[in-house]
């Protein structure tokens, strides 16, 4: 006999005395079954643990004993009940199983799914026969860095290695140059989820560049302040916010840095995003070939849109070029226009996707024009409109039915003195001329609701004193007896510039000698105060967003306030006059 089989005869006693003792009880509902169930699984035990086994059952034998002797020594009606003995009652579900519990979805998920949501609708695809690449870590890696990162050109594999359960798969690209090398750009870290495989960021495999602020996950709102340690000698960084699961940018930056600099840092301006997760990536750039040699990329989740948030850009004129500036801090972005011959750009107004604006062309010649938002400051612009020989177009309106524009004469004694042309889109031209001055226009003139009507409001100065009138087609008059804001006094201030919003609401920047007041004045022709600024200041331009939630006004000073519809106005900080701004 060996030292294990020995024990085979204690455990056929063990059986037998067990099996008595079952014989006794009727498990209720399907407990025989699921008993029967959980016995089979457990197969058979290796000899080796027997004897500590056959320990633990002499101490359940005892057990059994004394639980024995409990139920003979009690009587009749005195029974000992160990839970619930009633024949209908079903062994509790965390008694007989073990439940399955599902991973958390992964907080910094970036792409393709930032939801369990999301997942879940390709988990019933994936089911049918929809698509697999999701589940395959390095494809999503790759799929996400060429075709969302828009990056193409980092197409090579290099590796694919475990982290705990998530995956680090790195990827580089063939260095356009001498040498044509394969070298690694990023390292993206993809966690399992269900059968998919989710991004939740990406590294530099060779541990230069990273970002130490926005926190990964962190909540922004434009401009978001971007920084990291420095490295190298002449780096060049593309700081990129974009949407999670779109390959949609919605605003970008670039900041340099090098040879011995402190920590970096950039501000990056972005649009509106239309969902709430996205990904903050940085870039740095090959001074082989220019293309990428480093990318790191994080999560990011933005500010719920507030009830008045303003554009993040508005546009003017600095160093005679058309600029865009960041909205909440003043900051210029970028150029849109070339440097022109003699400059004399000036009043910027953008209406759709397009920034107008005056350009002069030498003496007492100039023409309405015209450039793209998204020009990156080599256009010339496109001609709108030219004024006649001998006159310069001093102001002007943009709307969908047509261009307005008010021209005045550069002889004084040439007649008349000034003309207001309607153009409509469709129509006949409306000439309305000004034989002396005054009465004329002061300020640009706005079309009423955004440019969905042909009637024109401006103020016309008639001599100290001035009316904001309404000009209808075709009507010749200078000074026509329909006015706008009609419950506008005299004692409100001195109208200096207006512009209407979609709302068909006019908003109107007064100088009342002690402030400048912003007044808002609806259908019913009742102005109501929307903010003041305090001081002798006098109003150069106002601009209002297109729903009417937000204001940009100007002084002749050049000083600009942003109104974002409540509270008091917030003095940008500038680092140039400006005298005219719109968004």
């Amino acid at each position: 006999m060996s030292p294990d089989d020995r024990y085979d005869d204690f455990d056929a006693l063990l059986r037998s005395a067990l099996q008595d003792e079952a014989d006794t009880i009727t498990p209720a509902g399907d407990g025989l079954s699921r008993i029967q169930q959980r016995v089979q699984q457990r197969g058979l035990r290796r000899r080796w643990m027997r004897p500590a086994l056959a320990l633990g059952s002499v101490a359940a034998l005892a057990v059994i004993g004394i639980g024995a002797a409990v139920v003979v020594g009690n009587s009749g009606d005195d029974k000992v009940v160990l839970g619930d003995s009633s024949p209908t009652a079903e062994p509790s579900e965390s008694a007989t199983t073990t439940p399955i519990v599902a991973p958390n979805f992964p907080d910094q998920a970036v792409f393709p799914f930032t939801t369990a949501t999301a997942e879940q609708g390709w988990e019933q695809d994936f089911a049918n026969g929809g698509t697999t690449w999701e589940s395959d870590p390095t494809q999503v890696a790759t799929h996400w860095v060429q075709d969302f990162l828009d990056q193409p050109s980092v197409n090579r594999v290099v590796e694919s290695r475990d982290d705990g359960n998530d995956k680090l798969v790195t990827l580089g690209r063939v260095l356009q140059a001498e040498g044509h090398q394969l070298f690694k750009v990023t390292t993206v870290r993809l966690t399992p989820y269900k059968n998919s495989w989710i991004v939740t960021g990406a590294s530099d495999p060779n541990g230069f560049l990273s970002i130490t602020s926005p926190d990964p996950g962190g909540t922004v709102i434009t401009p978001v302040t971007v920084s990291g340690p420095a490295f190298g000698v002449d780096e060049a960084v593309k700081l990129d916010v974009r949407d999670a699961t779109s390959a949609t940018s919605y605003g970008s930056d670039s900041v340099s840095f090098g040879n011995g600099s402190p920590p970096w840092h950039g501000a990056v301006n972005f649009n509106r995003p239309s969902s709430p997760v996205g990904v903050l990536v940085a870039v740095d750039f090959s001074p082989a070939d220019g293309g990428p040699s480093r990318i790191v990329a994080q999560q990011i989740r933005f500010s719920p849109a507030e009830a008045n948030q303003p554009p993040p850009y508005f546009y003017a004129v600095k160093n005679d070029r058309v600029t865009q500036f960041a909205s909440r801090t003043g900051q210029e972005i970028k150029y849109l226009t070339a440097q022109q011959p003699g400059g004399g750009l000036d009043d910027p107004q953008v209406y759709g996707n397009d920034v107008y604006y005056l350009q002069g062309a030498g003496t007492c010649a100039n023409a309405l024009m015209k450039v793209s938002t998204s020009a990156d400051g080599s256009d010339n612009g496109d001609i709108v409109a030219s004024p006649q020989d001998g006159y310069i177009i001093s102001s002007y309106a943009v709307g969908d039915v047509g261009v307005s524009t008010f021209e005045v004469a550069c002889d004084p004694a040439r007649s008349p003195q000034a003309r207001l042309i309607m153009t409509p889109t469709h129509g006949e031209q409306n000439l309305i001329e000004f034989k002396s001055l005054p009465p004329e226009i002061v300020g640009d003139p706005s079309y009423e609701q955004a440019g969905t009507s042909s009637t024109l409001d401006a103020f016309v100065r008639t001599g100290n004193e001035g009316y904001i009138a309404r000009y209808v087609s075709p009507d010749k008059s200078a000074t026509p007896d329909s006015r706008a804001c009609a419950g506008l006094g005299p004692d409100a201030g001195l109208p200096q510039a207006l512009e209407s919003d979609a709302n068909g609401d006019l908003w109107i920047a007064l100088q009342t000698g002690s402030s400048m007041d912003v007044v808002r004045c609806g259908a019913n022709g009742k102005p109501k105060l929307a903010f003041t600024v305090p001081g002798q200041d006098q109003p150069a331009d106002v601009d209002v967003t297109r729903d009417g939630s937000a204001v940009l006004l100007t002084d002749d000073n050049g000083k600009v306030w942003r109104w974002d519809g409540s509270g008091n106005p917030q003095q940008l900080s500038t680092t140039v006059s400006l005298t005219h701004v719109s968004w």
